[in-house]
């Protein structure tokens, strides 16, 4: 992992759909559809001032992205594959894509084992981790790594060091995880033998907090469909009223102009008590908060000329 990447990863998760599907045998497409989400027949956000606009860059939230190319990944049409055909465990869904298994969840709730059961049943080596996540990044891929192996990252999928060059994990599109970094599944070449690690996000049990915290402007998420930079504090703190939120926490924004992404400005340093914020204080940024329905906003007196 490089330092910049682990930087960006834990300041985005400080400040920092999938849904619960029971699968049965057989043609697993609907059941499919369902646990990634179908923007098509999302419902309608009320749209007032609070329109957001839709970002069209991802921010990348794995560290495991070494060598992060400015290209996007090679990303795998569904409907280029056959059906999907649930694992014996019940877990993992699995479909043949020439030399490639692609695989998708089908129980975000599914304890360890069973996933173990459905990956040996294809003779992959996978370890897969189901982390506690906010509801836009339930049942999506969100890293992938290789103990004691370097995984980089090329704009046609992630080689892990040792294996040949076009053995490479490849990503199934079809999330919507607003502007984090999120798949809705992964492509793994049948005959690759190394050892590699999946995390996906799963939803948090009563009173767990989030690992792994998502854009609450996102599908699913408290503030799905607002846009709050360059809104007031008051504002933001009514709206988040109407929606039965809260700011988790405050937060100072970094001096303008800013690097990319905020690079080199630890929010975690600049934390603001909340009587110090004053309510015509600006937001520049909204971040998932850790525990459902909250936030934590990036404030500064005045308006920001970069709105996230």
């Amino acid at each position: 992992m490089t330092t910049d990447l682990e930087q960006l990863t834990r300041l985005l998760r400080a400040h920092d759909p999938a849904q619960h599907v029971q699968a049965g045998p057989g043609d697993l497409t609907a059941t499919l559809d369902a646990i990634l989400g179908d923007s098509a027949s999302a419902a309608a956000t009320p749209r007032r001032r609070w329109i957001r606009r839709r970002w069209l860059a991802l921010a990348p939230v794995a560290a495991v992205l070494v060598g992060l190319a400015t290209a996007l990944p090679v990303l795998l049409q569904p409907q280029e594959v056959g059906p999907f055909v649930v694992g014996p465990a019940k877990a993992l869904a699995f479909a043949e894509n020439g030399d490639y298994i692609n695989v998708r969840i089908v129980d975000p709730d599914a304890d360890p084992r069973r996933f173990r059961e459905d990956f040996a049943a294809h003779g992959l080596n996978v370890t897969l981790t189901m982390k506690p996540a906010s509801p836009s990044l339930v049942g999506t891929l969100v890293s992938v790594s290789a103990p004691q192996r370097r995984v980089t990252f090329h704009p046609d999928g992630f080689a892990i060091d040792g294996e040949p060059d076009d053995n490479r994990i490849k990503l199934i599109e079809g999330a919507d995880c607003g502007r984090m970094w999120c798949q809705a599944g992964v492509s793994i070449p049948a005959d690759l033998r190394s050892p590699f690690e999946l995390v996906f996000g799963r939803p948090a049990r009563p009173g767990e907090r989030y690992e792994i915290t998502g854009d609450p402007v996102a599908r699913g998420e408290v503030l799905e469909g607002a846009e709050p930079a360059n809104h007031t504090v008051a504002e933001v703190k009514a709206l988040l009223r109407e929606r039965g939120a809260i700011v988790e926490s405050y937060h100072q924004a970094p001096p303008e102009p800013r690097p990319r992404d905020g690079a080199g400005w630890d929010f975690s340093a600049h934390v603001l008590r909340p009587e110090s914020v004053p309510d015509d204080w600006y937001v520049h940024e909204v971040f998932g908060g850790h525990t459902p329905n909250t936030v934590g906003l990036v404030v500064a007196p005045r308006p920001t000329a970069n709105p996230h």
